[in-house]
């Protein structure tokens, strides 16, 4: 009897670097199938659809960056090392997994946009953060999802430039003047 192999993990795999590389609209199965060195039938035996497929690549790497932060957050007592941990996990996954971050950054700005507003583990993640640090009286802030955008923003938009080569602070400098930044929009009363 012939052994059936999963070849989920290749698919994914390839279907990851062709999205990143040609978007996920301009990428076929058959490109994907190529690439993983299967047959183009092998990619339905685990996804119903390349939408079916991209969603399902965005959402493992998503998780994937979620259990990386929380592994940063594990040690972290108060609000303040909280928010620490979470900016300094966010700037090493970036150089750490920069195949995975830039592809969710990319397919949350893109083609996956409507279902990354509803599955972005991270931003959640920041919001439980300034929650806690609310009650805890330690974060002023008026709105908890206006702060928690702007800090994102800040977070994302100061790694997009540090990638690009506009920034050329060392990154340890960039990644705690980023968090006293933060700090600061959250601990100054109005």
């Amino acid at each position: 009897m012939a052994r059936t192999l999963n070849k989920k993990p290749e698919v994914i795999d390839a279907a990851l670097t062709l999205f990143m590389r040609k978007g996920i609209k301009a990428t076929t199965t058959r490109d994907i199938a190529l690439r993983a060195g299967i047959s183009e039938g092998t990619i339905y035996r685990h996804f119903d659809s390349k939408d079916a497929l991209a969603e399902d690549v965005f959402q493992e790497n998503l998780n994937y960056f979620y259990d990386y932060l929380k592994g940063y957050l594990k040690h972290s007592k108060d609000p303040e090392n909280m928010l620490r941990a979470f900016v300094e996990g966010f700037f090493e996954f970036s150089r750490v997994e920069q195949r995975r971050y830039s592809f969710i950054m990319a397919a949350h700005q893109t083609e996956l946009k409507q279902l990354s507003r509803t599955k972005m583990k991270p931003k959640r993640m920041l919001t439980k953060i300034l929650q806690i640090g609310r009650k805890a009286g330690t974060f002023q802030y008026d709105d908890l999802e206006l702060t928690g955008v702007m800090l994102m923003g800040m977070i994302m938009q100061t790694i997009f430039y540090l990638k690009s080569g506009h920034i050329t602070v060392p990154l340890d400098n960039v990644v705690e003047e980023v968090f006293l930044s933060c700090l600061k929009i959250i601990t100054n009363p109005k």
